[in-house]
């Protein structure tokens, strides 16, 4: 997972043809275990580009996500981004291995 520390960083993924964006806390124990089942689902994807925003350091970041997407702000949160856009995303213990493989391999539809 690459990770997202900064604006131009942020808005460059946002502007990506296809990504898989992570919001987590770094001391979450619910977090902890959605970064697991990223990077378990990253292992077998390494043709999809990965990133991670830790939430609790860069909060304007994480609102400017939420702004962006039109998404409301939850942490953890996985969001499948095409051509700008959300189209698909979980929060907390719906994030998982399976579903991000269902969801990457059907565009992120449904």
């Amino acid at each position: 997972m690459n990770p997202i520390t900064d604006r131009p960083a942020l808005d460059g993924v946002l502007e990506r043809g296809r990504a898989l964006l992570l919001k987590h806390g770094a001391r979450c124990p619910i977090s902890a275990h959605a970064r697991d089942e990223v990077s378990a689902f990253a292992a077998a994807h390494p043709d999809l580009a990965i990133y991670s925003l830790e939430v609790t350091e860069n909060p304007e970041l994480s609102s400017r996500v939420a702004e962006a997407l039109g998404i409301r702000h939850e942490s953890p949160q996985a969001i499948l981004l095409r051509d700008g856009r959300a189209v698909w995303h979980a929060t907390h213990y719906d994030i998982d291995a399976p579903a991000l493989e269902r969801h990457a391999a059907m565009g992120g539809d449904s």
